[in-house]
């Protein structure tokens, strides 16, 4: 079997090439034909599959589905059906079957238009069937994790005693047409959780999923389950307005897609940006607001990139870079310092950090962040006259108060990372210790 990111890879390769091909000569693109023919070479563990497939003038893939009812709930390995407009012979050979058992299969095939399934047909397999034994038992649970690329599939499975393996189907359609990699549930006779992680989705679609469970007892399928990606917000940076030496004001629009929203700038001399706005709500509607930004603290006579973004449950998004230049004569910038090597922790859950702004003729203005690892204990924007210099409080996150609250003594190490709005960086080690 494939896996799903060959199944995507192949995707996003139809869609960007074969519908745009079909779209630029006029033709409209359509779903592949599939047709499924009659079964041979038959034994008492095997047999050839066979049928047709139309690729209907785009990359098609194509796989068989088989099982021991019209559910299916096997499918052979997804294999390329190529780019054609006439029907081609495909086929597929299945081994380690049951003697003496009957099975439905037909042909499926998908390209970027769509699903095709070829009708239903059957195969008996020859000998003497074994004596039958209980089939697993297969529950499909409702998804969670859902988001705008990914989501979690879930369900149980009960072995009935005998070791048992799972997978999810799962496609836009009850045809499915894409397994997840098989997991043993074991071979106990209770229930055991079963769960499948999907990447690579698209947002705003709709997918149908299914749970198959699969022993020496049978095959068992359960109940069709349909989850929908999310829709992340739609936004879309506009131009600055009342652009002056030290500041100016940033427009965007927000379209929340009927998601709790909150929106913020990102700026600074490059496109790595550096700093941003703080966080705003946007609200929950389905319609796109006009949101704006008053940021100061800029240089006279620069040029500075920014974009929106917004983040919602249903993800972030990411507004194009714009820019925009100060208005003033050019200026000889400060730098901005970090004044030694210790910051100071009051019994309130604040934390001091002395910092300067020295050696030119503007502002000094950014944001820095201090950060254990990988969580941020506390971080704020600042802005300095320049030559001069001072305690710039901070109030400590909820998890850095639990970590230097009454008991605590220090010091203690942590990484203090600051932007200016100039550009300039600065990444070094602080220790905290207790204000008394």
């Amino acid at each position: 079997m494939r896996t799903l990111r060959m199944f995507l890879f192949l995707t996003a390769l139809t869609a960007i090439g074969a519908v745009s091909v079909a779209l630029a000569l006029g033709a409209t693109p359509t779903s592949p034909v599939a047709t499924t023919s009659p079964a041979t070479g038959m034994t008492d563990t095997g047999v050839t599959l066979h049928g047709t497939v139309n690729p209907e003038g785009q990359q098609t893939d194509y796989a068989f589905q088989w099982g021991p009812t019209t559910g299916y709930g096997h499918e052979t390995a997804l294999a390329s059906a190529g780019d054609g407009s006439t029907a081609s012979s495909v086929g597929a050979t299945l081994a380690s079957l049951s003697p003496g058992s009957t099975n439905h299969f037909r042909v499926i095939a998908m390209n970027a238009s769509g699903t095709s399934v070829g009708s239903d047909q059957t195969f008996a397999t020859t000998g003497t069937a074994p004596a039958p034994s209980t089939p697993p038992a297969a529950s499909t649970g409702a998804a969670s994790s859902v988001g705008q690329a990914s989501v979690t599939l879930n369900g149980t499975i009960n072995p009935s005693g005998q070791a048992t393996t799972y997978y999810f189907e799962f496609g836009t359609t009850t045809n499915y047409g894409i397994e997840t990699a098989p997991v043993s549930a074991g071979a106990g006779t209770s229930n055991v959780a079963a769960i499948g992680g999907l990447r690579g989705l698209t947002a705003s679609t709709t997918y149908h999923f299914r749970l198959v469970a699969v022993s020496a007892g049978g095959t068992a399928l359960g109940a069709d389950q349909t989850v929908q990606t999310t829709t992340p917000p739609a936004v879309s940076t506009g131009g600055a307005s009342l652009v002056g030496a030290y500041s100016a004001v940033f427009n965007a629009t927000v379209n929340p897609e009927k998601q709790a929203t909150a929106y913020y700038f990102q700026f600074g001399t490059t496109t790595a940006y550096g700093l941003q706005s703080r966080p705003v709500s946007v609200g929950s509607g389905s319609e796109s607001v006009a949101v704006h930004h008053a940021v100061t603290g800029l240089v006279a006579n620069t040029t500075y990139h920014y974009r929106v973004v917004a983040e919602s449950p249903g993800g972030a998004s990411y507004g194009g870079d714009r820019t925009m230049k100060t208005t003033g004569p050019a200026q000889i910038p400060s730098r901005v310092r970090v004044l030694g090597r210790m910051g100071f922790v009051s019994r309130g859950g604040w934390i001091g950090v002395v910092i300067g702004c020295f050696g030119g003729q503007t502002h000094c203005s950014g944001h820095f962040a201090l950060t254990q690892g990988k969580t941020v204990i506390g971080q704020r924007n600042f802005s300095l006259s320049s030559a001069s210099g001072g305690f710039q409080n901070v109030r400590l996150s909820s998890r850095a108060q639990n970590v230097f609250g009454k008991s605590y003594h220090g010091p203690a190490l942590v990484e203090l990372t600051l932007v200016s709005s100039t550009g300039q960086r600065i990444s070094q080690a602080l220790h905290l210790a207790r204000w008394r």
